[in-house]
């Protein structure tokens, strides 16, 4: 009987101890994945380098072609312009297209791309990432992203149509409630 207690006693002694080893290791081995390290600038450049991160911003250029046309266009309030006016749009549209060009560019977003991306991303990560985009998958997902992304804005408007009856119709019951309690409240 004495022997059994002993060794209760031992083994339980033994597993506080134990607790009291693994509970700090546990927590510390936690933090570290909390703390891991930052990316490196080289490697970030090189992520940004293998996913055509220029390119991205070129097309944002290109996006900025049509708010510019219609800023001419309301400009006109839906009429031709006149030879003057049109130097005048010419002119605006040269301007926007200049300031566009001045201020997207790869240059000026590159200390933000790598800022932002050693705030959100590990070394780890960063690693890992630059591994896939040189796998022959990595290299077909930045060709091929363009026109899957290109193929769904264009199938958006399909899938956008269902949505917006429901909204107006939810819109058209909201007015006819609110109408019935105003005309309530008379």
């Amino acid at each position: 009987m004495f022997i059994a207690l002993d060794l209760q006693i031992v083994t339980n002694n033994r597993e506080i101890a134990m607790r009291k080893f693994l509970a700090p290791l546990a927590l510390a081995c936690a933090s570290l994945s909390v703390y891991a390290a930052p990316p490196s600038q080289q490697s970030i450049e090189k992520l940004l380098s293998l996913t055509q991160a220029e390119k991205m911003v070129d097309s944002m250029k290109a996006q900025l072609d049509t708010p510019i046309k219609l800023t001419m266009k309301n400009a006109m309030r839906g009429r031709t312009p006149k030879p003057d006016e049109q130097k005048v749009l010419d002119n605006f549209s040269a301007k926007a297209s200049k300031i566009i060009g001045n201020n997207l560019t790869m240059e000026r977003f590159k200390p933000l791309y790598l800022k932002l991306y050693a705030q959100v991303f590990s070394q780890e990560e960063v690693d890992a990432m630059n591994a896939f985009y040189q796998s022959p998958a990595g290299k077909a997902m930045v060709e091929k992203m363009p026109q899957l992304t290109q193929n769904l804005m264009a199938a958006t408007p399909e899938l956008l149509v269902s949505m917006n009856d429901q909204i107006r119709a939810a819109a058209q019951e909201m007015s006819t409630e609110l109408e019935a309690l105003g005309k309530g409240s008379k």
